[in-house]
């Protein structure tokens, strides 16, 4: 019989393991089968050539193996032809593989040792040891499931609900397919979240957890619904109202006649930033339901029954999505429904008329098909509820139905007695009604429904006179004419909600017309503060949510504005209102406060020196309240400047798709602000004060202000606050205050350091173009330029960008100009001007102009100013010395034509300036000789040449001692280090080891 190579083979056996042997052998020796025989007769010949006792025993090995084998394949072969025979006959069915997880492994004894003293110390209320143990389970085995169960019970009985969730977070990953471990694990996160403080850490870490476990649980299992609306409930509280709305969709998409999911949808849509894409998502799921509703003829949903709440909540959507007709047959279709007569389909035919809510039946009658005796009169119009009364005047009011229209508010009577009761419940319907009619211009009868709405907010309860109803009071005091009434109106909506925009829009517009520049300033800030509130919210003015009798689902509670979103203790009157007793007392308070504020600062001055941290923060936060109050004065700014300081930026809708109202606010703003800011050609006249200054302000000299600007600059620069520095120091310039030369050159001066001191070079660059250009244009603003660059710790980047380099260039042309106008023009002009120094040429502008060119290695071009500078000033050292490196570098580059040439043009040029430089100098400036002569020499790759002046470096250090080269007057001049550690680095490369190292050891050792 043939081996089948079919047939199942174990593999141990196959590497040479048998079951009978005791020990399997050291090793596996494999046969080759294949037909090689040139490998098997050289094998054979080195097994005979060579024989030994280790052959022997292989050989030996071999033959066993060989035995074992072929036994084995005898043995299956005679099992695979059974199995083979018993197969044909009849095969039986395997039983398939068992799917999922498999169990989790027993734990140890040991573990299970351990848990039972864990509990026992549980027990006995030992919870410190309980802890320790179970720490120690967990360090053994951290997948130990009943240890994090036990510990989280632990944590829970200590009242550490954070350490117990997230212990039984732990717990619910080893078993992740656990749907309920997971629901049990968010339901604890969220215990008590009602009674936690908004925004607080501890809430915020709670609802991430209960969401972390939400959405675990829909990872084992994504149909579960308790899940999925419990992720979006958490979503909702914490203000996620897109991704809660999906959560919802998703919801439905499983059961769609959960009306508790419908509820929780509808209130995420209003919440939803586009405000009618969600509208139209709840209205779809509303009549999705209320379709299935009707096919079953019942009210009664999953978790709930349909009510008058729901048809509430469902006629919200269609003023957003502004389907007034619409709106109005559903309102009508929905609530026959609810009182029980959808038979009467008849009415849907009558779309324009609303006969059928009519009070009595003195219009149904006219209908074919109405039967007075079939329903009560309490199914009709005496069975609508007040409020859905006040949606249908509004709907009919909006498609332009006046008799209709004039039918219902007839019953919205607000005089009668009975109106308080009536609208107890509902009162704000009663702003919706008001609305209508001052869009109508029925000023007094929306008056008289603002007047019930505030009865109703004088008997208790939650109802409030809020913004809206002021601002709806406002606009009807306007068109009855009282504008000093509307006026505190529009106040007190400011007052009373600090982010209402609509109120400032109404302000803002009463304000546009006064013939006063006051007025129109005052509406002018207005706009703008509604235009950034607009921009801000990124979304429409927050329509008002329904109120139903319900509550979103588990531990979510309506959300409903805060008392602090409502109370922010605002007092604002605008300033056009004061009368001068008022506007006197204004000051007089801001003068007092301005003192304390400045005794503060005089107080803390000493510490604030100091370095004393809590005197430095009251001495910062006295000055920012000095600054801002006097930025706040509008009579020491331009009104550009002034208008800036309070956040106006005209590119702010040009960088974002802004809605119509948006576009309407900021076009209302720019022709305010065209009105008041000045005709062009008098920019220079307006940074002018107009009227004659006081010495001070609040009691405080102009000289001591800017010293509180400067220094509060200087201090903010310290901090790290780069910007708000530089707006200080902005705001000192842009002030008529300080208009004055010398006033102006302090400013700039301290911005510059604060620049000089994060080492932003850019600032840097562009303050000393104002002493070039503005302040005193000459050598000393040139120097002043080179300076502030070389003392920024930055690369040289913005000294030689391309507005720089132009600007330095400039000045150069204007000057050639100059000098060629005084030569008379002519050919030789230029020449003969550069030759004498009277004509006004500046030497250290056309070096500082090489220096730039020499920084970006355009050396002919570098060369080409440094010639014409020392055509001015031949001995000038810096110029020698500038030429003769530019000439060094130009030689190295792989482009130099003559570099010989070039070498001994820039040493020449170096040696002028070494000689001229030796000639009198001081020890530190024979030592800068000495050394710049050595780095020249190094530069080119002559270490010897260059070893050699490094060394009369240190001969100059030897003879008058490193404490008087140390005396300079920006630092120390002592070059002594730098050329040790470069005679070091030239031994160690020329290796002249035992050189750098007595070198190292006499003067680079501290």
């Amino acid at each position: 019989m043939e081996f089948d190579p079919d047939t199942p083979v174990d593999p141990r056996l196959m590497g040479g393991y048998d079951i009978d042997m005791t020990d399997p052998p050291p090793y596996a020796i494999p046969v080759d089968h294949g037909d090689n025989d040139y490998n098997q007769d050289d094998d054979a010949a080195s097994e005979i050539s060579n024989p030994s006792s280790d052959d022997l025993e292989l050989a030996d090995d071999i033959a066993r193996y060989e035995a074992q084998r072929e036994a084995f394949v005898a043995g299956q072969r005679a099992t695979g032809t059974e199995a083979a025979a018993q197969t044909t006959a009849a095969r039986p069915k395997r039983k398939g593989k068992k799917l999922g997880p498999r169990k989790p492994a027993k734990p140890a004894p040991e573990i299970l040792f351990r848990l039972s003293h864990a509990k026992d110390a549980f027990e006995r209320k030992d919870y410190e040891n309980a802890i320790n143990m179970i720490k120690d389970i967990i360090r053994i085995n951290s997948e130990t499931y009943n240890a994090w169960a036990l510990l989280s019970t632990v944590h829970d009985e200590l009242g550490n609900r954070e350490d117990a969730t997230m212990c039984m977070m732990a717990a619910s990953h080893l078993v992740p397919k656990s749907v309920t471990s997971w629901l049990s694990t968010a339901a604890y996160a969220l215990q008590g979240i009602e009674e936690m403080e908004d925004g607080s850490p501890e809430k915020s870490r709670a609802l991430d957890m209960a969401l972390t476990c939400y959405s675990c649980a829909l990872v084992a299992d994504k149909t579960n619904i308790e899940a999925r609306t419990g992720k979006a409930d958490v979503l909702m509280m914490q203000g996620n109202s897109s991704r809660a709305l999906a959560q919802y969709q998703r919801a439905l998409a499983y059961k769609p006649l959960n009306i508790r999911t419908v509820r929780n949808l509808a209130d995420a849509a209003l919440d939803l930033r586009d405000a009618k894409k969600g509208a139209e998502i709840a209205r779809k799921a509303y009549r999705d339901l209320i379709d299935a509703l009707q096919a079953s003829d019942t009210f009664s949903a999953e978790e709930g029954r349909f009510e008058w709440s729901d048809l509430r909540i469902y006629i919200e959507f269609f003023p957003i999505l502004e389907k007034w007709a619409e709106g109005a047959q559903q309102l009508k279709e929905i609530s026959r429904w609810l009182l029980g007569r959808r038979d009467e389909t008849y009415w849907e035919r009558w779309a324009d008329d609303d006969r059928e809510w009519d009070w009595h039946d003195d219009r149904r009658v006219q209908v074919p098909e109405f039967e007075p005796t079939q329903y009560p009169q309490d199914t009709y119009g005496q069975g609508l509820p007040v409020d859905l009364r006040a949606k249908l005047y509004v709907y009919r009011c909006k498609l332009g139905h006046e008799y209709e229209a004039m039918m219902h508010l007839r019953l919205l009577d607000p005089v009668r007695d009975t109106a308080v009761e009536e609208f107890m419940d509902f009162p704000d319907c009663l702003k919706d009604i008001a609305a209508a009619l001052l869009e109508r211009e029925r000023a007094q009868e929306a008056l008289n429904f603002i007047n019930l709405y505030r009865q109703i907010s004088s008997i208790g309860g939650e109802v409030s006179v809020d913004a809206d109803v002021l601002v709806i009071q406002g606009r009807c005091h306007i068109l009855l004419g009282d504008k000093s009434a509307a006026e505190e109106c529009f106040i007190a909506a400011i007052e009373d909600d600090q982010d209402h925009i609509e109120a400032r829009i109404q302000l803002a517009n009463m304000y546009e017309g006064e013939q006063e520049q006051e007025g129109r300033e005052e509406a002018f800030l207005l706009i703008r503060q509604a235009l950034n509130l607009e921009l801000s919210n990124g979304q429409a003015p927050k329509r008002r949510k329904p109120r139903g009798p319900y509550g979103p689902r588990g531990p979510r509670k309506p959300r409903e504005k805060k008392d602090g979103q409502r109370q922010r203790g605002s007092t604002y009157v605008p300033r056009r209102l004061l009368n001068a007793e008022k506007r006197r007392q204004q000051e007089l308070e801001r003068t007092a406060e301005a003192a304390r504020n400045y005794q503060a600062m005089q107080e803390a001055r000493e510490g604030f020196v100091a370095g004393d941290e809590q005197a430095t923060a009251i001495w910062m936060k006295a000055a920012r309240n000095l600054i801002d109050d006097f930025r706040s004065y509008k009579d020491f700014y331009p009104w550009d400047k002034y208008i800036k300081y309070l956040g106006y930026d005209g590119t702010e809708l040009q960088q974002s798709a802004a809605p119509a109202r948006n576009m309407k606010l900021a076009a209302m703003a720019e022709r305010l602000r065209q009105g008041l800011a000045p005709v062009e050609g008098q920019e220079q006249a307006s940074k002018m004060p107009i009227k004659i200054l006081p010495p001070d302000f609040r009691g405080i000299m102009f000289d001591k202000w800017l010293d509180i600007f400067l220094e509060y600059a200087f201090t903010l620069i310290r901090a790290g606050q780069r910007r708000d520095a530089y707006m200080v120091c902005h705001a000192a310039r842009d002030s008529v205050v300080w208009s004055g030369v010398d006033n102006t050159f302090l400013i700039h001066v301290a911005w510059a350091s604060c620049a000089v001191y994060t080492g932003d070079e850019e600032t840097c660059v562009a303050i000393a173009r104002y002493f070039m250009r503005d302040y005193m244009p000459g050598t000393d603003s040139y120097r002043m330029f080179a300076a502030m660059c070389r003392v920024c710790q930055t690369p040289v980047s913005w000294y030689t960008s391309g507005p720089a380099q132009k600007f330095i260039l400039r000045q150069i042309k204007t000057m050639d100009n100059i000098q060629l106008r005084k030569a008379g023009g002519g050919s030789g002009g230029s020449s003969s001007s550069t030759t004498t120094p009277e004509v006004g040429l500046d030497v250290c502008l056309l070096t500082i102009y090489g220096h730039i060119l020499f920084s970006t290695t355009s050396y002919v071009y570098a060369l080409s100013y440094f010639a014409r500078a020392a055509s001015l000033d031949p001995g000038n050292l810096l110029i020698n010395l500038s030429s003769g490196l530019a000439y060094v570098h130009y030689a190295l580059k792989r482009q130099a034509t003559n570099r010989q040439y070039l070498l001994a043009q820039g040493f020449a040029f170096l040696f002028r300036y070494y000689n001229d430089r030796l000639a009198g100098g001081t020890p530190a400036e024979r030592q800068e000789a000495h050394f710049n002569i050595a780095r020249a020499y190094s530069l080119i790759g002559l270490g010897n040449l260059a070893v050699a002046y490094y060394k009369k470096v240190l001969a100059e250090a030897e003879a008058v001692g490193r404490e008087a080269l140390g005396r300079g007057t920006i630092g120390s001049e002592d070059l002594t280090l730098e050329a040790a550690y470069n005679i070091r680095s030239v031994c160690y490369l020329l290796g002249d080891v035992e050189g750098a190292k007595a070198v190292t050891e006499r003067w680079l050792v501290l």
